[in-house]
């Protein structure tokens, strides 16, 4: 149906910065305007749901990336691709991961005040934008960075210099 399936590395890094896009321009754009017109039943729902999604295609990408290196310490599979053990990708595992934990649980936390909940007060859907809005800075960051370094930083210095 698809060309590519987001289960797929090639298609959560296509789609790890669009949704982190839409999430920042989401943020910035976080005005009454919206709510106020035809689009504003569908507009709340948007802004909560985008950093889950961003938060879950996160998470399948850390999640993958243990199992294959998993894997290739238990010695059960050859599934590991090459840069998987580079200590600056393991170390952004954890920290998008870890993030990304955080940016899911204030939004299920969201959904369930909004929708579920007989509650009054204060909206949590702030929390899930901030740490949704942090999460798609660091996933730009991460895929400009590997761009750059794709075996890590120090991959540059032990190489042979070009000049």
């Amino acid at each position: 149906m698809f060309a590519f399936h987001l289960d797929s590395p090639v298609g959560r890094r296509i789609a790890e910065p669009v949704l982190a896009v839409l999430l920042a321009a989401t943020v910035v754009n976080e005005s009454e305007i919206p709510f106020g017109t035809v689009l504003g039943p569908v507009w709340a729902p948007v802004t909560i749901l985008v950093p889950g999604l961003l938060a879950l295609s996160v998470l399948v990408g850390v999640l993958a990336r243990g199992l294959r290196l998993g894997s290739a310490v238990l010695g059960s599979g050859d599934r590991i691709q090459p840069g998987d053990a580079v200590v600056t990708r393991i170390l952004a595992s954890v920290v998008l991961g870890s993030l990304a934990v955080f940016t899911l649980w204030w939004v299920v936390a969201t959904l369930y005040v909004h929708y579920l909940a007989e509650t009054g007060g204060v909206s949590p859907s702030i929390w899930a934008l901030l740490f949704g809005g942090g999460l798609g800075a660091l996933v730009l960051v991460r895929a400009v960075f590997f761009q750059l370094f794709p075996e890590g930083p120090l991959s540059r210095l032990r190489g042979p210099s070009v000049e």
